[in-house]
């Protein structure tokens, strides 16, 4: 498949698989009564013309359980390796008790693969995160690096079933999980993910759940030992001021100690001036916070003053974190 040299020269791709995928496609189509799907055909065919394998994988449309059986079964049929980034957006994985969820995910486990896995608005249920918990944990070595669940039903049971396949993973770096119907129960299964040792997520988006105070607070008493954490959007999660729950008073406190979250996205949130103004003062003593977003109902000379101060910062990237796993002794 290699645009370079001639068929045994050093460096040669001598891997032909891709110029197997449409006969197997086809024939696995016609034995489930399918039609061919036009744009995985187009990817395949513009995969060929360029003399590469195909590596990525771009639907945004409804297709439907059968189609990604389809696609998926043809590429375990044919043992295909190189398929590492998936984009599925809109493309109907949920339907039929989460049907194409499970093809995707026997696909993963098979092909120990994919890097980045985007099934952003699926109506994808617990159900399909006990089928991607599972394709996902240690045991079939995923090198998954980016894991995208936005617009879905997951909700406390399937944020406890992708966990069983995320608190123990060394190579998700990035986690988005923005309007899943999180509550605070869920916030202990994303305890269990930040807290595993060896954890290296280094993004993560929540956007638009239902963590509330306690929920958030949770949240917070994780960070407050996490190392590796660069940004955290917790916008539009129903928290705020309270005197129940500590909440400001903690997430100064992480402000001020957690050296590696350099943005945090609090928009959207029953946040005032006096909130405001003690994280405007947190990150001026400690300038690891190159961007604090806050809502825009904030008094307009907080919201310049914090710009103002983030406004030279410049993001750094963390070191690559390093197993922290005892070596075994020489014999």
């Amino acid at each position: 498949m290699s645009k370079k040299g001639k068929k045994g020269k050093k460096g040669e791709d001598n891997d032909e698989s891709t110029t197997q995928i449409m006969r197997f496609y086809n024939r696995k189509i016609q034995s489930l009564g399918v039609a061919q799907n036009k744009i995985f055909v187009q990817a395949v065919a513009q995969a060929l013309e360029n003399q590469e394998h195909l590596t990525t994988l771009h639907i945004i449309e409804e297709i439907g359980p059968n189609a990604i059986r389809g696609i998926f079964e043809a590429l375990m049929d044919l043992n295909y390796k190189h398929l590492a980034n998936i984009w599925l957006i809109k493309a109907g994985l949920g339907l039929n008790n989460n049907e194409g969820v499970k093809y995707l995910a026997n696909y993963i486990q098979k092909a120990q693969n994919t890097k980045i896995l985007d099934l952003t608005e699926n109506e994808i249920t617990p159900q399909g995160c006990t089928y991607l918990g599972y394709a996902l944990s240690p045991a079939f070595k995923v090198p998954l690096q980016e894991l995208v669940l936005d617009f879905n039903y997951i909700g406390c049971e399937g944020m406890k079933e992708l966990s069983k396949g995320l608190e123990m993973n060394t190579t998700i770096r990035k986690l988005s999980l923005n309007y899943c119907r999180l509550d605070l129960e869920s916030v202990k299964y994303l305890q269990d993910i930040l807290s595993f040792v060896d954890c290296d997520l280094r993004y993560l988006f929540l956007e638009g759940n239902f963590l509330r105070n306690q929920g958030v607070y949770q949240l917070f008493r994780a960070l407050e030992t996490n190392e590796w954490l660069e940004e955290l959007n917790i916008a539009n999660n129903q928290f705020g001021e309270s005197e129940d729950v500590p909440l400001i008073e903690k997430i100064c406190e992480v402000l001020t100690k957690n050296i590696s979250i350099q943005v945090y996205d609090f928009r959207g949130n029953a946040l005032y001036d006096d909130s405001a103004k003690k994280f405007l003062e947190c990150i001026k003593m400690y300038k690891t916070v190159c961007r604090l977003e806050v809502p825009i109902e904030i008094q307009n000379a907080i919201l310049e003053e914090i710009k103002k101060v983030t406004k030279k910062r410049k993001r750094r990237k963390n070191k690559k974190k390093k197993s922290k796993k005892k070596k075994k002794a020489k014999k």
